[in-house]
């Protein structure tokens, strides 16, 4: 019979009593009473039973056995001991002791799940945490049986334990936290919270948090106030913020004060934590601690830039937890901010981060600030541009591929991208941005590689459509470069196709030349020159027809990629030139656009139905772009094009004629089906649309004998008659004349008659079509408007695309144009309004530029003068508009050079604006031709001859003073005027300062000044060809020009080496009739001997030091007093009289001096300021001088005043003219004489105004017309050591008198040339001029048999002007 368990606990505490007991025997014994405690149930009275027992394992050897199996067994026989006789003691307090530090040995193993005695270790810790026994050890004081509990339960949990085991640790650590927390306690359970693997133990330390937080807080918060702001504690936070927020509720707002502290390291941690903590809360952080928000919202501006970098990577971990609500909204708002960081560190993360979320999240995220974003592609560092670059185009593939898949909208601000990048095609500093690298982007970077052609298309149509004009040229240089490469790549592959039969030097030369040509499109211009010669090397010839099919326009965009593909294949991946032959082939071919690109925005512009809606101007716009360049895609697309004009909206969009115009050649389109649409717009449609259907036919292979256009030119001039859609008639008619001139000669009469008689004669010619006219929001009435349109009309008459024979005809409108300009003969007692004739002298004006691009030397020179002095032009808008007309065509280097002396007349103009603009445009003009002349005369080093000359930017000065010996307003003799002269001749002071400026070294302003010198004293060596009354003045002008040019160079020192031949217009000046009038003495000598200067800078300078009255509110701006030295001399020398007028007392002449100055705007900071000669600082660009004049007369006349400014400088060359053929076949050498050309050979360059040649014995010949001829008269230097003033005399006293006046025009230095004069004979003999008005010293190799004659005149008057100085000076 079976033994009780009680008394089977009692036998078996009775045998473990035994000593020497064996292993064996001890675990035998040990599991027998295991099974029967298990047995047994919870009674107190069984202590008895099981004192036996208790007391046998109570003993230190069983508690303290070296074999694990019998402590195991021992442990689990104490804890079921414990669990009978809860809730008594079993144990004393020592005994208590040694069986929880065995219990605790026992749970060390817990982390090996696979031992066989996992379920015995497991089931003593569900027994101590059910019986709650753990808390005896705070009862006996054996806290550090607590904390190694602590530490062995939180390194044995795993996450494969059974929930029961992990909420049994759980229990026994939670109930011992709710008894007592101690320090070491606290930190054991924290620092499961700062491990870097977030393990069971993390798990098991938040739950312990979670569940006993109430308990925990207060010590948690002491911990967190006493320990150090590092790593570990922001950790904490986070950790506790996350599973029990409510302690830390007194701890969040303290982080204030780190996010204030002057240690970065910390403001750092506190900016990281903040971040964390509104990400983990998704932003509800930010609205429970509003003030800690802010904060952290100021840390965007921290001074530390690591702070800054810290709280963007912050803030977009932020926005992705949750992107809505008042806070993301700030969040974006100050990350906004950063983007226009002073730090590119901080620009780069912002962008980074701006990116990121906006391709996280493209329907949310706001598209203003992408926009924004892109802004920084503007960015000042070369590097924030290109890793800007590179984030935009990942966030716009993004974007593309979100579009394609119907999930996304076409956005404005996304489309922004391409547009900007676009805008690196001006990139100056970095080679990264050039064209090349943009050729690249837009052909392989700008699209995703599987985005289809039909999405790109809305793409760049979405995109185009915001482009602005410098960005659409950008696209058009980009597309032209590539259609430039192409060609010159066809005509090499066809030249090496006929290498073999064509072995001449010149093919050779022509095949390195476009090698350099196409080289000049890489990215290393050298590296590719040697590629193009290797590949011109190689023997296959598969890779170059590869090459050549890859440039063929029908290629579609998959042929295109198969060809590149087998390209690259060919060449092999290891072949040193493989990157060059993947570029080549990128450029050869259509890779930007091709044939089916054009097809789907022909099929874009089908499908809409507005014809003045965004998407069909832009689709027209782009196809514009991409025809003018590749005319021949559009091949292939007939039936879309018809269709296009069949439709309303093409009828009522010029754009589409525009197409169709510029593609016209290119399609197999009869003419006829669509000719009743192009006749109607010619008829009655806008004066452009006419104008775009002329050309569309003109381009369908409508040649210009064809009778399509004499029957539209009659249809045209019979629909005259009926006064309807007259503009638009007289533009048709025009364009016929430049398309088929034949055809409009067949009716040239008759309009000529009505756009005369009817139009321009008319008084009240109607039209039932007319509308008012707007020029800079001035209006003119429909009868000036006719007649506007009519002279419009006339001029293309004279233009046509071929070149015809009208001379006759082109000089009858020339004295049409005087007419207008004049108000006088056909326009006279018409009865127009001074308002329309406004737009008339301007339409006229233009209209004579015009012809000056093809006739200008057909123009008179009272036509010329005309048109340059409407620069002061009463009306305001006139000048504005010729001026800048002026401007746009010598930029295009479309008229001659001496169109720019209207800058120098509108310098002095009333209006601020005008003023500012005309200097500049004067400034711009003269340095970017003097950058070419340099240009030209470092390739011709030898070449100083008269033709270079010509080109020279101080070659205007000749028709200046042309123009200002003409003018009206020129000082009459015996005038003592100062203000009158300052003003007069301002034009010419504004000019010689402009082009001293040039010289940015001493040796150039010598180059400047000596050339200016030169002309100057060719123009006083002859005469006046329009008006001999002008001689005079001519020669007054030219010496006030010698004297400008030298007081303006007071301190450079002049060369003397240089010598030039000048040579004069023969239409202005003529060979001096009379010699010896050179040598007659004038009323301006007089005035030389004479102190006018003097008491001219004596009455300023009383004037200035002692302002009264209404002078006292007035100022003078003078930041470089040569200007009023200038202008002072100026009116000395131009002075006709003899001497100072004594009755005007000095006392007089203040007076007058203070009402001419009182109508100049002065500058007021300069009130008090005193001038003296003593004072005035003549080195040379100290500053600029300014003079301003902003008063208008009432009389409506343009107030002329002195103005000098200096604008920047442009580094832009204009190119050159040349001079021209002669229709009489005469030519002028360069050394002078007039023969006939032998023996021409070609061009050496060609130009529609001038043409200079080689003659057989290679001198350079001048061909001229008939109205521009060139004269010479002597060859005497322009300027020799003996003629030249190397020490001016810095101011103007009593004892400067007559030698500083007189070492302009004929000092002591002629002594010395007349002293020379056998010398200077003998060069003479060889070299001398015989018809033209010139200065400088010639080409001595040149000799004519009519040199004596003209050799021995000009050492007569050498010789009379050494005798006449001499007299004088005795």
């Amino acid at each position: 019979m079976a033994l009780p368990p009680e008394r089977v606990v009692q036998e078996i505490g009775k045998s473990l009593a035994r000593p020497r007991l064996g292993k064996d025997a001890l675990v035998k014994l040990l599991k027998d009473a295991e099974v029967a405690l298990s047995k047994l149930n919870q009674s107190s009275s069984l202590q008895i039973s099981l004192g036996p027992l208790t007391n046998s394992l109570s003993h230190i050897n069983l508690l303290q056995h070296k074999d694990k199996e019998v402590k195991l067994l021992v442990a689990v026989c104490l804890s079921e001991i414990m669990r009978i006789l809860a809730p008594d003691a079993p144990f004393t307090d020592e005994i208590f002791k040694h069986v929880f530090r065995l219990i605790i040995d026992t749970f060390v193993d817990l982390v090996d799940t696979t031992s066989p005695y996992f379920t015995r270790r497991t089931k003593i810790l569900e027994s101590v945490a059910a019986l709650k026994c753990c808390v005896i050890m705070l009862d006996i004081d054996c806290e550090d049986l607590v904390l190694d509990m602590f530490k062995v339960i939180f390194s044995v949990i795993r996450h494969g334990h059974q929930r029961s085991l992990f909420q049994a640790m759980l229990s026994i650590m939670t109930l011992l936290i709710e008894e007592k927390v101690t320090q070491p306690l606290l930190e054991i359970i924290l620092q499961q919270l700062v491990k870097a693997e977030k393990g069971a133990s993390f798990w098991l330390a938040v739950s312990l948090i979670q569940k006993c937080a109430g308990k925990l807080e207060p010590s948690i918060c002491s911990f967190l106030t006493s320990c150090n702001f590092d790593n570990d504690t922001c950790e904490i936070i986070l950790e506790i913020f996350q599973c029990a927020p409510q302690i830390l509720t007194s701890i969040i707002p303290n982080l204030t004060q780190e996010l204030l502290t002057e240690q970065v390291d910390i403001r750092l941690r506190a900016v990281r934590l903040v971040g964390n903590l509104l990400a983990k809360s998704e932003l509800r952080f930010g609205e429970k601690y509003y003030a800690v928000f802010v904060e952290f919202l100021n840390r965007f501006s921290d001074k530390s830039t690591e702070v800054r970098i810290a709280t963007i990577e912050c803030a977009r971990e932020c926005y992705m937890a949750h992107p809505f609500g008042k806070e993301a909204h700030d969040i974006l708002s100050v990350l906004e901010g950063r983007l226009l960081d002073f730090d590119d560190k901080v620009r780069l993360a912002a962008v980074f981060a701006v990116c990121y979320l906006a391709k996280s999240n493209l329907t949310c995220f706001p598209s203003e600030i992408v926009l924004q974003t892109v802004e920084r592609l503007r960015d000042k560092k070369v590097s924030v541009r290109k890793k800007v670059l590179d984030e935009l185009l990942v966030l716009y593939h993004a974007y593309c591929n979100k579009c394609s898949e119907g999930l996304f909208a076409l956005n404005d601000h996304y489309e922004q991208i391409p547009c900007k990048i676009l805008g690196f095609c001006f990139e100056k500093d970095c080679k990264e941005f050039s064209q090349h690298n943009l050729e690249q982007i837009l052909a392989d970077g700008m699209f995703p590689a599987s985005l289809s052609v039909k999405e790109r298309i809305k793409h760049w149509i979405a995109f185009f459509s915001m482009l602005k004009s410098p960005h659409r040229k950008a696209l058009k240089s980009i597309l032209h470069k590539k259609w430039r490469f192409q060609m010159d790549l066809k005509e090499y592959l066809s030249l090496r196709d006929k290498e073999k039969e064509i072995t001449s030097e010149d093919a050779r030369n022509r095949i390195l030349l476009l090698h350099m040509k196409m080289s000049s499109s890489f990215f290393d211009p050298s590296k590719a020159v040697e590629c193009f010669q290797k590949l011109h090397q190689m023997k296959d010839n598969n890779i170059f027809k590869i090459l050549l099919a890859l440039a063929d326009e029908y290629a579609s965009p998959s042929a295109i990629h198969s060809f590149h593909v087998s390209l690259l294949k060919k060449i092999g991946d290891r072949h040193p030139y493989c990157d060059f032959f993947s570029t080549l082939s990128r450029k050869c071919s259509y890779s930007i656009f091709t044939a089916e690109h054009v097809h789907c925005i022909l099929e874009a512009v089908i499908s809409e139905k507005d014809s003045q809606s965004k998407v069909m101007n832009a689709s027209l716009d782009l196809l514009i772009v991409i025809l003018s360049i590749f005319p021949m895609l559009v091949r292939g697309a007939e039936e879309c094009l018809l269709k296009l004009f069949s439709m309303d909206t093409a009828m009522n969009n010029e754009k589409a004629l525009q197409i169709l115009s510029t593609a016209g050649q290119h399609i197999s389109v009869e003419l006829r089906d669509i000719y009743p649409f192009l006749e109607h717009k010619c008829l009655e449609g806008t004066r452009n649309e006419s104008k775009l259907a002329v050309s569309a036919m003109s381009s369908l292979n409508c040649s210009t004998n064809d009778c399509t256009f004499a029957t539209l030119c009659k249809k045209v001039v019979d629909y005259l008659h009926n006064e309807n859609h007259v503009p638009t008639l007289l533009q048709t008619l025009g364009c016929i004349s430049q398309y088929s001139p034949s055809s409009y000669e067949l009716y040239k009469k008759e309009i000529k008659h009505f756009v005369v008689q009817e139009l321009l004669c008319s008084k009240d010619y109607m039209s039932d079509s007319e509308q008012t006219f707007s020029i800079d929001n001035t209006m003119c009435s429909s009868s000036c408007k006719l007649k506007i349109y009519a002279l419009k009309s006339l001029v293309r008459s004279f233009l046509p695309h071929q070149p015809l024979k009208l001379q006759h005809e082109v000089n009858e409108f020339f004295s049409i144009l005087s007419d207008v300009i004049l108000e006088d003969g056909i326009i006279s007692n018409n009865g127009i309004s001074q308002n329309d004739m406004v737009h008339l002298r301007l339409a006229a004006a233009k209209c004579a530029l015009r012809l000056a691009t093809r006739w200008d030397f057909h123009i008179p020179p009272k036509l010329f003068q005309l048109v340059i002095m409407s620069a002061r032009d009463p009306s305001f808008t006139l000048r504005k508009s010729l001026i800048y007309k002026i401007h746009k065509l010598l930029k295009e280097q479309a008229i001659p050079d001496r169109y720019a002396c209207a800058f120098a007349l509108a310098s002095m103009d009333c209006v601020g604006e005008l003023r500012d603009d005309s200097m500049k445009f004067l400034d711009e003009f003269l340095k970017m031709r003097n950058r070419q002349i340099n240009i030209k005369i470092d390739n011709m080093a030898q070449k100083r001859d008269a033709i270079a000359n010509t080109k020279h930017p101080g070659y205007v000065v000749v028709f200046l003073i042309h123009l200002l010996a003409h003018d009206k307003k020129f000082p009459p003799d015996n005038c003592q005027d100062y203000e009158a002269y300052a003003e007069f001749l301002s034009p010419l002071v504004i000019m010689l300062r402009a082009l001293v400026n040039l010289g940015h070294k001493q040796n150039d302003v010598s180059q400047i000044t000596s050339y200016m010198l030169g002309i100057f004293s060719a123009i006083q060596k002859a005469d006046d060809a329009v008006d001999a009354i002008c001689t005079h003045k001519l020669h007054v002008l030219s010496k006030i020009g010698s004297l400008a040019i030298k007081h303006l160079t007071m301190p450079c020192k002049i060369s003397l080496d240089a010598s030039h031949l000048v040579l004069l217009p023969s239409s202005y000046f003529k060979v001096c009739q009379d010699a010896n009038d050179q040598g007659r003495s004038t009323s301006t000598d007089k005035l030389l001997e004479g102190g006018f200067v003097r008491q001219i800078l004596s009455i300023f300078e009383s004037y200035v030091s002692q302002p009264t009255g209404a002078e006292s509110k007035q100022s003078i701006k003078l930041n470089d007093s040569r200007s009023w030295d200038v202008i002072n001399d100026i009116s000395n020398i131009a002075n006709l009289d003899g001497h100072v007028d004594p009755s005007l007392g000095k006392s007089k002449m203040k007076n007058n001096l203070r009402k001419g100055l009182q109508k100049v705007c002065l500058d007021s900071s300069l009130t008090s300021a005193q001038f003296s000669p003593d004072e005035i600082n003549l080195e040379r660009g100290t500053a600029e001088d300014e003079v301003r004049e902003e008063l208008v007369s009432s009389s409506d006349s343009v107030s002329i005043l002195p103005v000098v400014t200096i604008s920047g400088v442009s580094k832009k060359p204009l190119a050159s003219k040349e001079l021209m053929t002669s229709a009489s076949g005469n030519v002028v050498t360069s050394n002078g004489f007039t023969n006939r050309p032998n023996g021409i050979s070609k061009p050496i360059s060609k130009c529609h105004l001038d043409i200079e040649v080689t003659t057989g014995g290679g001198d350079v010949d001048l061909f001229h017309f008939q109205d521009k001829n060139w004269e010479a008269i002597n060859k005497v230097p322009i300027l020799d050591k003996s003629r030249c003033n190397l020490q001016p005399t810095y101011r103007l006293d009593s004892s400067s008198g007559d030698n500083e006046v007189i070492a302009i025009d004929g000092d002591e230095s002629d002594n010395i040339i007349a002293d020379r004069c056998n010398d200077i004979t003998g060069t003479l003999k060889e070299n001398a001029l015989s018809s033209s008005v010139a200065a400088g010293k010639g080409n001595n190799k040149r000799s004519r048999p009519n040199a004596l004659e003209s050799s021995s005149n000009c050492e007569d008057r050498v010789m009379t002007r050494s005798r006449r100085i001499q007299q004088r000076r005795k």
